[in-house]
């Protein structure tokens, strides 16, 4: 065996003891030695070992970030970290939008924790880094005596729930009377304000399926599909799954599990998974509102109890519902 063969058995045998849907030890033990690859290793080399692994781009990319920003710590303080962080790559790479010393704060003051979902997260880099942006932007205003006035909470109306003129004005005057009672006020949301409001919602909860989608599909499952299969739907690692036309990801889903008739059985959650994240990022309303409608069939059907059960519990676990 060469240098180099010897050098890649080495590298794989390290991010096979260190998977990325581990613990967050083994998360951040995988993302320090891929970015102390990234210095020693020609760019070539580096993507032929990456390649070499299927990690896939995006999440080899996601790694190396999450390395470069915890190797700015010291050993001590790193470990202390670790402990600290959720066991889940994608939330920390979204907590090492915080400089070193911040994220260090943030585990220090438990304001991040193991169970720190990736909306919590978001939500949390988002109030360190654009302070006046988490409070709502146009709705922090200077009021009387020079305070600051926070937005507490937001009413939204659903796309498919109208609401005439006459009921929004009737709405309003309820909002105020109770709001007076405690001291509030209310203000009507512009409409580009009200746009991006509803466009950092969405995603939000595409970040959050993407997750639950990567969690379904791991790189171990990829790897024990048919290779025939995959050569078949032309897909190289479980990132060309992830992002695969509705069709195609279907498609495969049932070649590698026992048909259309166990298809809810088997793969029924990552199907959701996929069918929600779709929603969350297409642009047009119109398939907004046919992916919605699907997931609504693929809820109401006979064999679907458990995956409705499933659902809400993530939902609900993750503070979506």
């Amino acid at each position: 065996m060469t240098a180099d063969e010897k050098g890649l058995a080495t590298f794989k045998q390290f991010v096979a003891e260190n998977p990325h849907t581990g613990t967050a030890e083994q998360v951040v033990t995988l993302s320090m030695g891929i970015a102390a690859a990234a210095d020693r290793l020609s760019p070539t080399t580096l993507s032929f070992y990456r390649d070499a692994t299927a990690l896939g781009e995006k999440v080899f990319s996601k790694l190396k970030v999450i390395g470069d920003q915890l190797g700015h710590l010291d050993d001590k303080t790193r470990r202390e970290v670790t402990k600290g962080l959720p066991a889940s790559y994608s939330t920390i790479h979204l907590l090492c939008a915080l400089k070193p010393d911040e994220l260090a704060t943030a585990v220090k003051t438990k304001q991040v924790t193991p169970k720190t979902s990736v909306r919590a997260a978001r939500t949390y880099v988002t109030q360190v880094r654009f302070p006046r942006q988490s409070l709502g932007g146009k709705d922090v205003e200077q009021g009387r005596w020079s305070i600051k006035e926070e937005t507490l909470y937001r009413v939204c109306r659903p796309e498919d729930t109208p609401l005439s003129e006459d009921l929004q004005r009737q709405l309003e005057d309820d909002l105020r009377k109770v709001c007076s009672r405690y001291g509030m006020d209310i203000r009507k949301a512009s409409n580009e304000s009200t746009t991006a409001l509803r466009e950092a919602d969405r995603k939000e909860k595409a970040a959050f399926w993407r997750e639950v989608l990567e969690e379904q599909l791991t790189q171990k499952w990829f790897q024990e599909t048919d290779t025939e299969v995959r050569k078949t739907f032309n897909l190289k690692v479980v990132e060309e799954v992830w992002d695969a036309p509705l069709r195609t990801f279907t498609g495969f889903l049932i070649r590698t599990g026992r048909g259309k008739q166990h298809f809810y059985e088997d793969h029924g959650q990552a199907y959701v998974a996929k069918l929600h994240y779709l929603q969350e990022t297409t642009e047009s309303r119109t398939n907004r509102y046919n992916l919605k409608r699907r997931i609504e069939e693929v809820l109401a059907h006979e064999e679907s109890t458990k995956l409705v059960i499933w659902r809400n519990v993530v939902l609900k676990n993750s503070g979506l519902l």
